[in-house]
C-alpha cells in the first residue's frame, strides 16, 4: 500500500515539476519568438517582434539577395534586373506565432519541438510573375533540345528506319519556384535549372511489323470515305501513321490526319427552323443530324487496316447526334400565333453599331425555346468579338464608353426584353445599364433596357408555357428599328406594366476636356456624352384566370455622366 502512495505522490510531483517548467517556459518566451525558430535561415528564437525585425532587414541589407542560375557550366543573372519585394514583418509575425496557433494541445507540441528541432519560416515575396516567365521562357529556348523521334523512309523501293534522338527539357514550373524559394533568402544562391531527358525510345516490335506491312502495302494507298467524301492517304501520310515507339498509330500524325478530314465530315446537329407566315408555320430550313468521328475507334481501325494491308476503302465510323426539333414535329410545337413584340429604335447610331444590331439579331432569330427551358442572350447570341464578325462601336466598360468590338449589341437584349415582358414571361436574369442610354428612351421611358456583357452579365427568361415558342427578329436599317416577335400559344395570360416611377434625378457632372496631342491644336473629338443620374422601377405582374402566376418590380439605378472632350494640342 506504501508502495503505490509513494509512486502516486512521485507522479503528482514530476507532474507538478513539469507543469512548474512548462509554465517557466510559456513566462519565459511572453511576447518573444520560441528557441530555434529561424526566418530565412536567419536565427530570431528568443528576440521579440521589433529586434527580430531589425536583425532580418540589417540581415538582409548587408547580405542582399543575388540569385545566379546554372544550366551546365553556363551561368546568369539577367533576371535579377525584376524588381522583388519582400514582406519581413509578415514573416515576423508567422515566426511569432509558432507554438501559439490551434488548441493547448496543438500548442504544447509544437513549443516542445521548438525545443529539440528548428523550425523555419519564409519571407513571403512578390514579383512580376509575367516577367520571370519571360526570362524562363528565353532560358528554355537557349536550352531545350527538341526530340527527334525514330521515323521511317523508304530507299531503292525497300522501308528502313532511322533512329530517333533523345530531346532536353527545362522543368519550367520547377523553376520558377526554385527562383522564388532562392530570392526569399539573403545572400548569394544558385540555383541549378532542372532538366530532364525526353528519351526517343524505339519500340523494336512496333517498327519490325511497321517495316514490314509498308513492304507489302508496295504502291498501294489506304482509302478512307465517309459518305461522298473521299480520301487517299500519300505515301509519306501512311509511312508517318505507323507508331514506332508507345501506339500502334502515331498520335501526332493521326492527329493531323483528324484534323485534315474533320472539316470534311463532322457537322453539329441543327434544329429544323421554322418561319411564322400568314398566320401559320412553315418550315424553311429542315434539321440537319450531327456528326462526330468516333475517335478511338477510328485509330484502331486505322492500325488494323495498315497492318493488314487492307486494300478496301476504310469507312470511317461516326457517331450520330439527333437534332430535338425535326420538320416533323412541326405540328407538336404549338407555335400557333403572336404572344409578345418588343420594338426599339436606335437612330444616330454610327456605321458599326449598326452593323452590330443587325448581326446580332441575326444569331438569335428564329431560335425554339422548349417548355421550361431558359433562353440566354449570351448563349444564343455567341460569341461577341471582332473574329466572330463583330464591329467597333460604343460600349460601356470600366466606367467609361469606350470604342469596343459588338457597341450596339444590347439594343437586341433590350428588345427582347421587351418581348418577353410583352409575352408575360418570367424574367430569371436581367442588369440595367450604368447610365442613362438615349437610344433606349427614344421610343420608350426610361428603365426599360438590358445590358449583357458575356460572360459575366447576360439576359434570361424562361419559357414557362406548356408549347415551344419562336423568336423572331426584324431590323430596319433605313429607319433605324427593331422588332422582337415571339410566337407561340396563348393560354390567356394578362399581363400588367405600370409606369416607370422615376427619383433621385441628379445632372450629369460638368464637361471634361482632356488635351490629347494626337490631335491638331483647336480641333474636339467627343467620347463620352452626358445622361442624367436617376433610380427607375416599374412592376410587371402576370395574371391567368384571374390569378397572379408572378410578380416582380424591376429597379434600374443610373449614375449620373459626364461628357468626356479631346482637344488637340499638336
Amino acid at each position: 500500500m506504501n508502495r503505490f502512495k509513494n509512486l502516486f505522490l512521485i507522479s503528482c510531483g514530476c507532474l507538478l515539476i513539469g507543469m512548474a517548467s512548462y509554465a517557466g517556459f510559456r513566462l519565459a518566451f511572453r511576447g518573444l519568438i520560441f528557441p530555434k525558430v529561424t526566418i530565412a535561415g536567419i536565427k530570431v528564437g528568443g528576440m521579440n517582434r521589433v529586434t527580430a525585425l531589425k536583425i532580418i532587414n540589417n540581415y538582409f541589407s548587408n547580405n542582399p539577395n543575388s540569385t545566379i542560375l546554372r544550366t551546365g557550366e553556363v551561368e546568369t543573372d539577367k533576371f535579377n534586373e525584376i524588381k522583388v519585394e519582400r514582406d519581413f514583418v509578415w514573416a515576423v509575425e508567422q515566426a511569432m506565432s509558432v507554438g501559439r496557433n490551434g488548441n493547448f494541445l496543438t500548442q504544447v507540441s509544437e513549443q516542445a519541438k521548438t525545443v529539440f528541432s528548428s523550425r523555419e519560416v519564409s519571407v513571403p515575396i512578390s514579383y512580376d510573375v509575367e516577367e520571370l516567365t519571360g526570362y524562363i521562357e528565353d532560358i528554355a529556348t537557349e536550352t531545350n533540345k527538341k526530340i527527334i523521334w525514330p521515323k521511317l523512309v523508304r530507299k531503292e523501293g525497300k522501308v528502313s528506319v532511322v533512329p530517333g534522338v533523345d530531346g532536353l527539357e527545362i522543368q519550367t514550373k520547377l523553376l520558377e519556384n526554385m527562383i522564388a524559394n532562392a530570392w526569399s533568402k539573403p545572400g548569394l544562391q544558385i540555383v541549378d535549372v532542372p532538366t530532364k531527358v525526353i528519351v526517343a525510345s524505339e519500340n523494336f516490335q512496333l517498327i519490325n511489323q511497321a517495316v514490314d506491312a509498308l513492304n507489302k502495302w508496295g504502291d498501294k494507298r489506304l482509302s478512307i470515305r465517309y459518305g461522298n467524301f473521299v480520301t487517299v492517304l500519300t505515301e509519306e501520310e501512311m509511312i508517318g501513321l505507323f507508331g514506332l515507339t508507345d501506339d500502334v498509330v502515331d498520335r501526332d500524325n493521326f492527329r493531323n490526319l483528324l484534323a485534315r478530314i474533320q472539316q470534311r465530315v463532322e457537322t453539329e446537329p441543327r434544329d429544323a427552323v421554322f418561319s411564322f407566315e400568314e398566320g401559320s408555320v412553315v418550315e424553311f430550313k429542315p434539321e440537319v443530324v450531327g456528326v462526330t468521328i468516333d475517335i478511338p475507334e477510328f485509330n484502331k481501325q486505322i492500325g488494323n487496316s495498315l497492318l493488314a494491308v487492307e486494300d478496301k476503302a476504310l469507312e470511317i465510323p461516326v457517331i450520330l447526334s439527333e437534332p430535338k426539333i425535326k420538320a416533323g414535329d412541326i405540328n407538336n410545337l404549338g407555335i400557333k400565333e403572336l404572344i409578345g413584340k418588343g420594338k426599339s429604335s436606335f437612330s444616330h447610331s454610327i456605321p458599326g453599331r449598326v452593323f452590330n444590331v443587325n448581326l446580332a439579331s441575326t444569331r438569335i432569330d428564329s431560335t425554339l425555346i422548349a417548355p421550361g427551358e431558359e433562353f440566354s442572350f449570351n448563349k444564343a447570341v455567341g460569341d461577341i468579338s471582332r473574329a466572330s464578325g463583330y464591329q467597333s462601336a460604343y460600349i460601356i466598360s470600366g466606367g467609361k464608353t469606350i470604342l469596343g468590338d459588338g457597341g450596339g449589341v444590347c439594343q437586341v437584349s433590350t428588345t427582347v426584353f421587351r418581348a418577353a415582358l410583352d409575352a408575360g414571361l418570367p424574367i430569371t436574369e436581367r442588369k440595367a445599364h450604368a447610365y442613362r442610354v438615349g437610344y433606349y428612351e427614344q421610343d420608350s421611358k426610361p428603365g426599360i433596357d438590358a445590358t449583357v456583357y458575356n460572360p459575366t452579365v447576360d439576359f434570361k427568361f424562361i419559357n414557362d408555357t406548356e408549347n415551344h415558342i419562336l423568336v423572331q427578329t426584324k431590323v430596319d436599317t433605313r429607319r433605324m428599328t427593331m422588332e422582337i416577335d415571339i410566337y407561340g400559344t396563348n393560354d390567356g395570360r394578362i399581363v400588367t406594366l405600370t409606369e416607370p416611377r422615376i427619383s433621385s434625378q441628379t445632372p450629369p457632372p460638368a464637361t471634361v476636356y482632356v488635351d490629347d496631342p494626337t490631335l491638331a491644336t483647336g480641333q474636339m473629338k467627343q467620347i463620352d456624352w452626358s445622361a442624367w443620374g436617376a433610380k427607375v422601377s416599374f412592376d410587371y405582374k402576370v395574371t391567368k384566370g384571374g390569378e397572379t402566376i408572378f410578380e416582380k418590380t424591376f429597379y434600374s439605378n443610373y449614375q449620373p455622366w459626364q461628357a468626356v472632350y479631346l482637344r488637340g494640342t499638336n
